[in-house]
């Protein structure tokens, strides 16, 4: 299969980690502020890499646009986009039956958060390894089945990579779809948080325990072994969004994609253990 054209953005620096249910705020990245990106380029390597976020935008072909007809409003919808809506040709049912499988074949059916027009439908266990997507798809349904037409859904997952503990990366994919939305914004946007395991609080570790082990960690790493660190897990991640990518494609009618990687730099310890807890 042809997969639609793509266009990556690569940010390294240190930038926003959002609420637990929003690991990348709705209103990152901004266009407009590339030059706010460039500037946080250099990446200081004292300190150890923290948190990788990414989303993959996705651009619908078969949606219906509407523009005002009243003449200046027209001129202004034609020209500008401006009083330009779209419409997606997929309802959120059926988003759903369509996403449900993308998470099924990548094995992340641990669900965290279903929430439909900012309605919550389903509160996972957030237990890496559960199996609780038919449960929460089925809860979804009989929302849908109740309710008139819905516009936004919210899906939030967590699983982790299958390579081995030390290189391994838990992750949190949040899938947000607007059927109705202003021109130029895409119908599908999939929020990635991706943290390496190995920063992670074991279970049966206590706080003492957990902040002599990463201190340990950030002592014994040069700056040239935190650069191969984070380097290994950005081309993890790389992999990892472009495959989501494919597979995405595979479900749901593209015209283009975006994909932007975000690579979070931080202390470790103390000010790191709150980005890591889920």
């Amino acid at each position: 299969m042809e997969l639609a054209p793509t266009d990556e953005v690569v940010v390294r620096g240190s930038g926003p980690l959002g609420p637990y249910w929003a690991p990348i705020p709705y209103s990152w990245p901004y266009p407009a502020r590339k030059g706010a990106a460039r500037r946080v380029s250099k990446t200081r390597h004292w300190r150890l890499l923290s948190s990788i976020t990414g989303r993959i935008d996705i651009y619908l072909r078969r949606g219906r646009t509407e523009r005002p007809g009243h003449e200046v409003a027209g001129w202004f919808a034609n020209n500008l986009g401006l009083f330009t809506k779209q419409t997606e040709m997929y309802d959120v049912k059926e988003f759903l039956r369509r996403y449900a499988k993308f998470l099924s074949e990548i094995n992340h059916t641990s669900v965290l958060l279903i929430e439909i027009d900012y309605e919550e439908v389903y509160v996972g266990r957030a237990t890496p390894g559960a199996d609780d997507l038919n449960d929460a798809l089925t809860m979804a349904s009989e929302h849908l089945a109740s309710h008139r037409e819905e516009n936004k859904v919210l899906l939030s997952t967590l699983g982790r990579t299958r390579n081995a503990y030390r290189d391994s990366l838990k992750i949190t994919l949040e899938a947000q779809y607007n059927r109705k939305h202003g021109h130029g914004k895409p119908g599908i946007e999939v929020r990635f948080l991706g943290i390496p395991s190995i920063l992670l609080k074991k279970s049966q570790e206590g706080d003492k325990d957990y902040r002599a082990r990463i201190d340990q960690l950030r002592r014994q790493l040069t700056n040239v072994a935190k650069e191969k660190f984070a380097r290994k897990y950005e081309n993890a991640s790389k992999v990892l969004l472009k495959d989501y990518e494919r597979r995405l494609s595979k479900f749901f009618d593209a015209a283009r994609t975006t994909r932007w990687l975000h690579l979070e730099w931080g202390k470790t310890g103390k000010d790191l253990k709150h980005r890591v807890k889920f």
